[in-house]
């Protein structure tokens, strides 16, 4: 059995069918990284280095789960009021974007390691993970959206916002292709600043995840700077920020009852010859008595409160059933 007091670690990458787990080891050629949504605040950027071996995943009971502490969901009404601060905000030239996420609590007694086959099952093209770390606690999720892969000094990354059904019928609005450019201008940006050259655009197109759809854009380009610094660079992107960035994070802050920790950070693994890092959406922290789940919107001109409320609420049943016993 592993070692409780250390890092322990599953995944299985997009489109694989393997999972893989990392063995602690100063002298490992990977490292894996898990990093918060704000830098600043009072969540360390997580990083060990190990030897990815592949693994037939996580035994039921091999992590020690810690006790509850004030969880508790969104309600409907505190949702919809966020809503119309941030439409409010953006009315007054202050916002162009703000994402307004929030939680849900299930009292499960299901445990993170069946939560994690259970999410391979559901989400074959997203990254699946289950991280549990004696101080920082207990995370699994499946997210969709890359933010950056790179192999050498080719770099590669998507714009990803915009969320409606699969129904055939249901059209993009204005409204969805707006926040889809406020992502891929931000993105664009920090490219140009960090030296980035030959960047191509491909999309605006259709990705599928589950149930829903969202707007995406791929972007490739070459850069010859540290991986790293160009991940920090582009994070937290305005699909889980906002712009400008630092008028949106004052906006979470202030209005947010719930502390986002690693909710719309970031996690992958970087080596010498490149990297692979995921938004740590559709995730949620575990405890011995239930589990958080988080789910956010991106909210412009135009954004409609119940729609907004209707989007997370799609967003968490996404991925709900795999917590719940």
């Amino acid at each position: 059995m592993a070692d409780r007091n250390s890092p322990q670690l599953w995944w299985r990458p997009p489109g694989q069918a393997e999972i893989f787990t990392l063995v602690p080891d100063e002298l490992g050629t990977t490292s894996f990284h898990f990093v918060p949504f704000n830098a600043e605040g009072t969540s360390d950027a997580l990083r060990w280095k190990g030897h990815v071996v592949t693994s037939d995943g996580p035994a039921d009971g091999i992590l020690d789960l810690p006790k509850s502490h004030a969880m508790a969901s969104t309600g409907q009404e505190e949702h919809l009021q966020m809503v119309q601060h941030a439409l409010r905000h953006i009315e007054e030239g202050t916002l162009d974007k703000v994402v307004v996420s929030r939680t849900q609590w299930i009292s499960s007694r299901s445990r993170p390691e069946q939560a994690f086959q259970k999410l391979c099952q559901m989400h074959p093209s997203a990254l699946v993970y289950l991280m549990h770390h004696p101080q920082e606690g207990t995370w699994c999720g499946a997210t969709p959206e890359l933010l950056l892969r790179a192999q050498q000094h080719d770099v590669y990354t998507v714009s990803l916002a915009g969320t409606r059904s699969q129904d055939d019928s249901v059209q993009w609005t204005e409204k969805e292709r707006l926040e889809q450019k406020v992502v891929t201008d931000h993105i664009l940006d920090v490219l140009d600043q960090q030296g980035a050259e030959d960047v191509a655009l491909e999309g605006p197109q259709d990705r599928s995840y589950g149930d829903l759809v969202h707007l995406e854009t791929r972007v490739s380009a070459k850069y010859k700077g540290p991986l790293d610094e160009l991940a920090m660079a582009l994070h937290p992107t305005p699909a889980v920020c906002g712009r400008p960035e630092q008028e949106a994070k004052a906006f979470i802050q202030s209005h947010e009852r719930h502390a986002r920790t690693y909710y719309a950070g970031f996690l992958g693994w970087s080596s010498p010859l490149g990297c692979a890092y995921y938004v740590n959406l559709r995730c949620a922290s575990w405890t011995k008595d239930g589990v958080q789940l988080f789910a956010g919107g991106g909210i412009v001109a135009g954004s409609e409160p119940a729609s907004e409320w209707a989007e997370t609420e799609a967003k968490l049943q996404s991925f709900a059933p795999a917590f719940q016993d």
